[in-house]
């Protein structure tokens, strides 16, 4: 997998609808209860590097807290500060904070599409950067359990999307709920929609 390949992955048209589609039933009902909710804009970081001759991107293990995302699977990222001059920066500030890479590193390749979260109320814009070389991180351990390193190439397998149960707050259950199975972590929801974009578009 060389450098030009990736980039041309990201100058493709993106899949937007076909990719979120697989999800769409899952949504539904909690899209029509939030449906007169105003949307909140935020912005998450997908950071792209080379490390032992393949492809690489970052998640991240949110700590346990009293909220709607403890404990998943995520991209760095979060909502604008009031000084902030756009959502790049956003996705860059967050990134800096939650895991250490400066905001001046990384080379914006690709805007994916756009993805609300009825729960919460946003609606993310999702970054993909490229480095050059893996970046030094660190994680800010209020808000980050673990960073985990993925290999591109194992979220092309087709053995890394299954389904599963998945159990939200309320007591309600995803039942078959559309995952990605990443270094034995399970990755679903909002970002699972993203990374289903970026594995259409690695593929296409």
């Amino acid at each position: 997998m060389k450098r030009d390949w990736l980039l041309s992955c990201f100058e493709k048209e993106l899949p937007g609808e076909a990719a979120h589609a697989p999800y769409k039933r899952y949504r539904q009902q909690f899209e029509a209860i939030n449906a007169e909710k105003p949307r909140r804009p935020a912005a998450v970081a997908i950071h792209l590097y080379p490390q032992n001759s393949a492809w690489h991107f970052i998640l991240i293990e949110r700590s346990t807290y009293n909220g709607q995302h403890s404990g998943q699977m995520a991209f760095p990222g979060g909502k604008p500060d009031p000084t902030d001059p756009h959502l790049e920066f956003t996705a860059r500030r967050e990134s800096l904070e939650e895991i250490g890479i400066p905001t001046d590193q990384g080379q914006h390749l690709k805007t994916l599409s756009k993805v609300w979260i009825p729960v919460s109320g946003f609606e993310v814009s999702p970054y993909v950067f490229l480095h050059e070389q893996a970046p030094l991180l660190q994680p800010d351990p209020r808000e980050v359990q673990e960073i985990i390193s993925v290999s591109v190439s194992d979220l092309i397998k087709e053995e890394s999307c299954i389904q599963k149960d998945i159990s939200i707050p309320g007591g309600v259950i995803l039942k078959d709920h559309p995952c990605f199975l990443l270094n034995q972590k399970i990755v679903w929801g909002a970002t699972a929609l993203m990374l289903n974009e970026v594995r259409m578009l690695l593929m296409a």
